[in-house]
């Protein structure tokens, strides 16, 4: 049986072993910051409602978070409890989120399951964003497969040249086995031809879901790499299998098998500087509050 102990020193050895791919030059498209930062994706945070999860964010000391593209936004002014896509917000609802935000300390730094369209974008820069974060699909014909190569990498390049239009960035993400993007060997090779602009958001539970060592994929993105969905889970699924998937749950940063040490060292000897997101698939009675807080203190030990 593997130890947690074990397997992140294996993580750390196979870093050396990652044929990164050629050179690809970063977008000067988001603001320089001296190191990265924490921030918390508000899907996290679900059974509460905006104003609620801002505050609970704040009050674990974390400044920033990423917007959900599809969330319970109970705390619509009309109180009907509707639920919808964040860019699909009206203008007075918009004008309320930013007013939760400026009124908490609290800055948006991306929408997170955005597309990359053109309404998608506009949101993010009414919002004063750095990035969007997504799965970009392409219209898919009758009978052709949702990851049809030429289709997506076309798609991709297209959202690129629309992330530098705008002066931003878009970060792709990945779920787990037999999702679109769940390969990041194949990922790489879809964005050869991409802007700059365009790169990667790395979900490290969902790599760990199938099968990959997650310091390892964070390193082979180093010259795309736009933010990190951090995670630690209850175990490892290197064999990939469905149960396995199934099986593992979200815990607190350093008590599992996530390699979350291994992966901020990493970050820090990238110089990265981009966001490292909280986000929980798994809902606590709590609504994850503990774990919030307690990631972020393991952050802030770690960061110094």
């Amino acid at each position: 049986m593997t130890t947690r102990r074990q397997f992140l020193q294996a993580g750390l050895a196979t870093v050396a072993a990652v044929a990164l791919p050629g050179k690809m030059l970063l977008a000067e498209t988001s603001p320089k910051r001296a190191k990265f930062t924490l921030a918390l994706q508000t899907w996290t945070l679900r059974n509460f409602d905006f104003e609620q999860a801002v505050k609970i964010t704040k009050a674990a000391g974390i400044d920033e978070i990423e917007i959900a593209g599809s969330n319970t936004w109970g705390w619509r002014p009309e109180g009907d409890g509707r639920r919808g896509r964040s860019v699909d917000l009206n203008a007075e609802e918009r004008r309320t989120l930013r007013s939760i935000l400026n009124d908490n300390g609290v800055r948006a730094v991306s929408l997170g399951g955005a597309q990359g369209t053109v309404q998608d974008f506009e949101f993010a820069k009414e919002m004063g964003m750095d990035f969007l974060q997504g799965e970009p699909r392409h219209p898919r014909q009758q009978g052709e497969p949702w990851n049809h190569q030429g289709r997506l990498v076309e798609l991709l390049i297209t959202v690129s040249k629309r992330a530098e239009e705008y002066g931003m960035r878009y970060a792709v993400h990945n779920h787990a086995y037999d999702s679109i993007y769940w390969d990041y060997r194949q990922n790489l090779e879809w964005v050869k031809d991409c802007s700059p602009a365009l790169g990667f958001c790395p979900d490290t539970g969902h790599y760990i879901r199938s099968g990959f060592c997650p310091v390892c994929v964070v390193s082979a993105f180093k010259e795309r790499l736009v933010s990190v969905h951090m995670k630690d889970l209850s175990g490892t699924n290197l064999r990939n299998t469905e149960e396995g998937r199934r099986g593992l749950r979200d815990v607190a940063w350093g008590t599992g098998y996530g390699q979350v040490e291994a992966i901020l060292k990493e970050l820090t000897d990238q110089e990265f500087t981009g966001p490292v997101i909280i986000e929980y698939d798994h809902i606590y009675p709590d609504g994850n509050v503990g774990d919030v807080n307690k990631n972020a203190e393991f952050f802030r030990k770690f960061v110094g």
